[in-house]
């Protein structure tokens, strides 16, 4: 059971992506950094523990570079420890060539932990992010799609195909709730040696609705506490939902 959970939270990070919201980027010379910790329980029987932090910076107009640093503080399987270590570091890149259209390329380094599921192949994930404001709504959305390429294993997953949306309601200068769902779908089979083995996984879904709550102090400071579950047996390859809780400060600067 501790490698299938091993495995369903390296896909955590993978469902999640590395963008780092669905909405405009900064405004230009405008930055933000996110400290947080997410909790997990992919099943009755076990949790896991990430803290990360990250970096954001519009450096030109409409142009908006990032980063976030992960880590994995422990894998607990029914009182039995698991793995630790680092993840895989995305490289996040957005352009807002529309008012209201974000292009966006993220870029895996493989310097993570194999023992917590990363990845030693490199992992690119691109596409485009739709948003609009219709009064207090604040509407988000993004579709993209991720490839890995092979490691020292010679092995590639499948393509997965994500595509988010999220609504933001900007109910009172102090409080913003928000709610929204993230789709992940398997597209083909995995290859060993640049051939395709195994079952076609394409149409394997994971479905993970969230909602959350952001507490604003002051234009520098803000505090975001969400919850997220997700559902997904031909995805994960068990039917257990799993359930992630993330806190996380933003310092706007």
């Amino acid at each position: 059971m501790l490698k299938k959970i091993i495995l369903a939270t390296a896909l955590v990070a993978t469902a999640s992506f590395a963008t780092w919201d669905k909405f405009p980027v900064l405004n230009t010379h405008n930055g933000q950094v996110k400290i947080g910790e997410v909790y997990g329980m992919p099943s009755d029987d076990d949790s896991m523990d990430d803290i990360y932090a990250g970096v954001r910076f519009t450096i030109i107009q409409n142009l908006e570079l990032g980063t976030i640093f992960k880590y994995r503080v422990f894998t607990d399987n029914n009182g039995v420890d698991g793995p630790d270590g680092i993840y895989n570091l995305p490289i996040m890149v957005r352009y807002q060539f529309m008012p209201i259209m974000n292009a966006f390329l993220d870029v895996s380094l493989p310097i993570g932990e194999e023992s917590i599921g990363q990845s030693d192949g490199f992992g690119f994930h691109f596409g485009a992010q739709f948003s609009q404001k219709f009064g207090i709504l604040n509407f988000g959305s993004e579709l993209g799609l991720l490839m890995e390429t092979r490691g020292d294993d010679k092995t590639t997953p499948p393509w997965t195909l994500n595509l988010g949306v999220e609504g933001d309601f900007e109910v009172t200068q102090l409080l913003t709730p928000y709610i929204g769902i993230d789709l992940l779908m398997y597209l083909g089979k995995k290859t060993i040696d640049g051939d395709n083995v195994g079952e076609n996984r394409t149409g394997d879904l994971s479905v993970a609705p969230y909602l959350g709550i952001v507490f604003t102090f002051s234009k520098m400071f803000s505090l975001d506490f969400s919850g997220k579950f997700q559902f997904g047996e031909d995805f994960y390859g068990y039917d257990d939902v799993q359930m992630y809780y993330d806190l996380h400060l933003n310092i706007n600067f």
